[in-house]
């Protein structure tokens, strides 16, 4: 089954609530993505961490708007740091207003008091004509992988960082919001249940909590392998997370189901084939798909014939949520220099 991929990445799944104190919640079209308002005022409040940067405004009416946008993972490889903002300075906002009313907004788009543009996601259009210049550097984000040349070490091979594209058809392994990949899932009755109910759901994904398998998996940032013999590590930038792949197949593991499962490695040829199962994560996606303790996970790790290219094909059967396998895939792109950087979450207070 070839499903239908998008530029998601972290389209916001969060409520927003008052920044000092709200944890970050899983709701599914908390905001309007489909409109667009402005607000300009005072910037009262900064906090500027990981998993996503959040500021106040108090508009002219006295109405303070609680704003969220992209991580500071995404946002440092784009140029952008927290001294473009100062508490007090006025500032112009754009973005996708909370559905229910609320004093919410997510944005991409952003006006100094200078008369600058900061445009806050990789691959997004300046929102205002004539601004006094662009701030935001997508060109890390957007760049292709880079071929193996004949300087380059040509047993590089899986073992190295690879990066995401931000946009294209290889970014996201879950499908459009567009088109969310749950109409095209083969659910159970019970699965569909499940999905229609969500939005009575909470804390899906927890403040700071790292997400389970195969959800993890479509975390935009960075992801290393890391060759230590009968192991290979799987590292993911996102919540510092660390895969353990078993590559002795006589190894006894310990099986009891933890959120990112456990797998078991295997290569055929140049491909990196691993099992993983005993996953006690209770959600397949982001947005409401529940999984059970007896899905199984198959997935392929290829490179490409250049080394630019790592693809990734993931094949997922659970008999209490799918009627039949479901197939998924996605790829990151090789570019020297990069690094997996702390992610250095800051939990809610």
């Amino acid at each position: 089954m070839k499903l239908t991929h998008w530029f998601s990445g972290f389209v916001p799944i969060a409520f927003l609530f008052p920044i000092a104190s709200v944890p970050h919640h899983a709701f599914v079209g908390v905001f309007d993505m489909g409109s667009i308002v402005e607000i300009n005022g005072e910037l009262t409040e900064l906090l500027w961490r990981n998993p996503h940067v959040r500021f106040s405004i108090r508009n002219l009416d006295g109405e303070v708007w609680e704003i969220e946008t992209n991580s500071v993972s995404i946002l440092s490889r784009m140029d952008i740091g927290p001294e473009i903002f100062s508490v007090g300075d006025n500032i112009r906002v754009a973005g996708s207003p909370a559905l229910d009313g609320s004093l919410a907004m997510w944005t991409n788009n952003v006006m100094l008091s200078d008369g600058r543009e900061v445009v806050m996601r990789p691959g997004v259009d300046p929102y205002w004509a004539g601004v006094d210049g662009v701030h935001g550097n997508s060109d890390i984000w957007l760049a292709e992988g880079s071929a193996i040349s004949a300087t380059d070490n040509n047993d590089l091979g899986l073992f190295r960082v690879w990066s995401t594209h931000f946009t294209g058809p290889s970014r996201s392994l879950f499908g459009s919001r567009a088109f969310p990949l749950e109409l095209d899932l083969p659910l159970t009755p019970a699965a569909a249940g499940a999905v229609s109910s969500f939005g009575e759901v909470v804390n899906v994904l927890g403040d700071c909590v790292a997400k389970g398998m195969p959800m993890i998996m479509e975390q935009p940032y960075p992801v290393e392998f890391v060759d230590q013999g009968d192991v290979i590590l799987f590292r993911m930038e996102e919540y510092d997370a660390v895969r353990t792949i078993y590559m002795d197949p006589n190894v006894d593991i310990d099986m009891t189901p933890v959120s990112l499962g456990r797998s078991k490695g295997r290569w055929v040829g140049e491909d990196l084939h691993v099992t993983t199962t005993s996953i006690d994560w209770p959600y397949f996606n982001a947005r409401g798909v529940p999984q059970s303790e007896a899905i199984e996970l198959y997935e392929r790790f290829s490179v490409s014939d250049d080394g630019s290219r790592l693809n990734y094909y993931l094949t997922a059967i659970d008999p209490a949520t799918f009627t039949r396998p479901v197939e998924l895939d996605k790829a990151w792109m090789w570019r020297p220099g990069e690094v997996i950087k702390p992610f250095e979450c800051t939990p809610s207070e």
